[in-house]
């Protein structure tokens, strides 16, 4: 077994958590554990884990919701090795040896603090396509399709704990540990397969809280001289949102900014100037 870590964040959804650990667990060779948190309110997973008893699998509860960032914290705080791999309930890998092939990553990339997997939807074009070698830096990742140096982690301030996080949780550490002067790599080879169409973006308490992420992420972690960049975002995922027809939620989200922020506004750690020039020259020639 390789000195990994999984965690996996869930709340009632036995059957996806179920297939995700048996896919994972048919990996070869296997992380040393499997760590998952069980969100407030979720008795169903528990029992169905102490029923089941997986080799490998342990489990963290909360007393208050966490959502999928809270969790995630506390798992990685939990994680007894060195190197954390992220999955959500619904995410699995593809290849057999994906956690040999992040190690060996990680050994030859020792600034890279994060590798970003390739994330494989459910009826994607990809799904049939051959691997690709490349490996490239990048700005961003994505918490159901990668792997973390918990070290590099541990220096940032974590993940805000949204019950809804979307446009907030990944872009957020991002930037942490482009400040802490980390690399962010795309490893092409490493792929997870995830077990979604994104339908559920469409709700309007996700399209609500998308829009008022945005704003926080802008007010939390921007220098001053790109405070107008947030806004536009802000303006833009509006635009976006009217363009695919989601009108339900755009009100709740603009009216959820000024709680939020406030709420939040202990947190405000902007990011250097210079790091947010790199995050968007990365962004722009990763596309």
């Amino acid at each position: 077994m390789l000195n990994i870590s999984v965690v996996i964040p869930t709340y009632k959804r036995l059957k996806v958590l179920q297939l995700c650990l048996e896919k994972i667990l048919t990996s070869n060779p296997l992380p040393s554990e499997i760590v998952i948190h069980i969100d407030f309110g979720d008795q169903e997973t528990k029992n169905f884990l102490v029923q089941k008893q997986y080799s490998l699998v342990r489990w963290i509860t909360s007393e208050t919701t966490q959502g999928p960032g809270g969790g995630r914290n506390k798992l990685i705080r939990e994680a007894k090795y060195p190197i954390i791999a992220s999955f959500d309930d619904d995410s699995w890998p593809i290849s057999p040896d994906y956690f040999q092939v992040a190690l060996d990553t990680f050994a030859k990339y020792p600034k890279a603090a994060v590798i970003s997997a390739q994330e494989i939807r459910r009826n994607s074009r990809q799904l049939n396509q051959s691997k690709s070698d490349r490996i490239q830096e990048v700005s961003c990742f994505q918490n159901c399709a990668c792997l973390i140096r918990k070290e590099a982690f541990m220096q940032t301030s974590g993940y805000i704990p949204l019950r809804y996080a979307y446009g907030m949780e990944e872009a957020d550490v991002a930037l942490q540990i482009l400040d802490k002067g980390w690399q962010i790599i795309e490893v092409l080879d490493l792929q997870v397969f995830h077990d979604t169409e994104l339908e559920h973006h469409a709700s309007p308490e996700i399209n609500a809280a998308h829009i008022a992420n945005t704003a926080l992420l802008a007010y939390l972690r921007y220098p001053a001289k790109y405070i107008i960049l947030g806004i536009l975002q802000v303006l833009n995922r509006l635009r976006y949102t009217l363009s695919q027809g989601r009108w339900d939620g755009i009100l709740k989200g603009i009216l959820l900014i000024p709680n939020l922020l406030y709420k939040y506004r202990s947190q405000r750690k902007p990011v250097t100037p210079q790091t947010m020039q790199l995050s968007r020259k990365l962004a722009k020639s990763s596309r």
